[in-house]
């Protein structure tokens, strides 16, 4: 009941979190050319592919160790990813900056935006490892205030500066960037005042942390390149402001991911707590939520395809007319990632990350040359059969290779009852 109860909670807070950018959809699209949308998509996409590298998913040592570590020991691991997530900050800000000197912009992005996402993806990190605390210690509804506050304010920010002040895409990147800055002041101090952060030097925990998070850069950044490459190539080979046109439809096909990111917030932490004991009852009950989960995703990308047009025509402006065709398959796509996130947690359990970061990166490369041939041959449609592909193969092997190392009843419905 406390995973249900959980679940509803992040459920509702991630729906009215994502709902505020997207009701504002008709604000941005009216001030906005695909151009401009185009770039700040872009400028997006850069934060996500620096974090993936700057904090290496480092918050998933928090979650692991939660359960096992005493409050002394886990505001000391807290403290040495502070001490790794700032070396790693100034490795990639460094490359950053020099490249600054030889060219002034990156895929359409100016470089004095550019060279401050290495500081941005730093606090990001620190602020998802705050909300990683939250989350298991089931504080779902506090989660929620932090989340839905720092969107607010994103997104407050940046309306004014577009609508009062005509800064155009820099709108919203003014916006995201002082979100973010809020609240890692905010996460600092909740982590301090709550005895979760102790920087405290500890060559054996940087070790234990990095033995971790190495092996997870590989699948951060496959993942990232199986879900965010499609921009890149159509900006290189059709143009920016289909990007900007393609970033809408996509913006609609990823509803299904606030669902599925809402449910595993819930479950990740109910996860690890029930393995620290797997009797075959729990197996099983794991396997009947896994499922019921599933099948709630297709259902779900199926209905949002439906309404699909009508959403687009209520809410976009006639600029990014086309945006409509690209819904279907974002969302089949990501309800098939979503699979796959049921079943990363059994990975991180059983200490095999290394797996994720071998099948992430094949994916990723399978993912690159799907791109490139579907969308020479297809136009910017072809990078959504990629996506929903390369997502396909990832989930695939990740299922077998979870299957082989940890055993769980996935077909015990079928098996004999005598």
């Amino acid at each position: 009941m406390q995973l249900i109860k959980n679940s509803s909670i992040y459920l509702g807070s991630s729906i009215l979190n994502k709902s505020i950018p997207f009701l504002l959809l008709p604000i941005l699209t009216e001030y906005l050319s695909p151009e401009e949308f185009g770039i700040l998509s872009i400028f997006q996409l850069l934060i996500t592919f620096y974090s993936a590298f700057i904090g290496m998913a480092i918050h998933t040592n928090v979650s692991k160790n939660f359960y096992t570590y005493s409050k002394d020991k886990l505001a000391t691991l807290i403290g040495n990813i502070l001490i790794i997530l700032s070396v790693t900050t100034l490795i990639f800000l460094i490359p950053t900056l020099i490249g600054s000197f030889f060219s002034d912009s990156l895929f359409s992005v100016p470089s004095q935006w550019v060279n401050i996402i290495p500081f941005v993806s730093f606090m990001f990190m620190m602020n998802t490892i705050n909300l990683t605390i939250l989350r298991n210690e089931e504080k779902s509804t506090l989660f929620g205030v932090f989340e839905v506050t720092n969107t607010i304010v994103n997104m407050g920010v940046s309306i004014l500066l577009l609508v009062v002040y005509k800064l155009g895409w820099e709108s919203r990147a003014y916006g995201i960037v002082l979100a973010y800055f809020v609240f890692f002041i905010i996460s600092l101090i909740y982590m301090k005042r709550h005895h979760y952060l102790r920087l405290k030097y500890e060559p054996s925990e940087i070790k234990n942390i990095l033995n971790i998070s190495l092996p997870l850069i590989p699948h951060a950044v496959g993942g990232i390149i199986i879900s965010l490459s499609d921009r890149f190539f159509i900006e290189k080979m059709i143009g920016i402001d289909m990007v900007g046109i393609y970033s809408v439809g996509y913006m609609f096909g990823m509803i299904i991911f606030i669902f599925s990111d809402a449910f595993i917030k819930a479950w990740s932490p109910w996860f690890y707590k029930k393995l620290s004991n797997p009797t075959i009852i729990i197996k099983q009950k794991i396997v009947k939520y896994s499922y019921l989960y599933i099948i709630g995703l297709f259902v779900l990308a199926f209905l949002l395809t439906l309404i699909s047009k009508l959403l687009i025509d209520l809410f976009i402006d006639e600029k990014f007319n086309g945006a409509e065709q690209f819904i279907f398959w974002i969302s089949i796509g990501y309800a098939i990632h979503g699979v796959y996130k049921i079943f990363f947690p059994y990975l991180v359990h059983i200490n095999k990350t290394s797996f994720l970061g071998y099948s992430t990166m094949l994916t990723a490369i399978i993912n690159l040359i799907l791109n490139y041939f579907m969308i020479d041959y297809y136009g910017a449609i072809g990078a959504t059969y990629a996506t929903a592909l390369s997502f396909s193969v990832s989930t695939a092997l990740v299922f077998w290779f979870q299957n082989k190392e940890f055993e769980m009843p996935w077909f015990y419905f079928l098996r004999s009852k005598d």
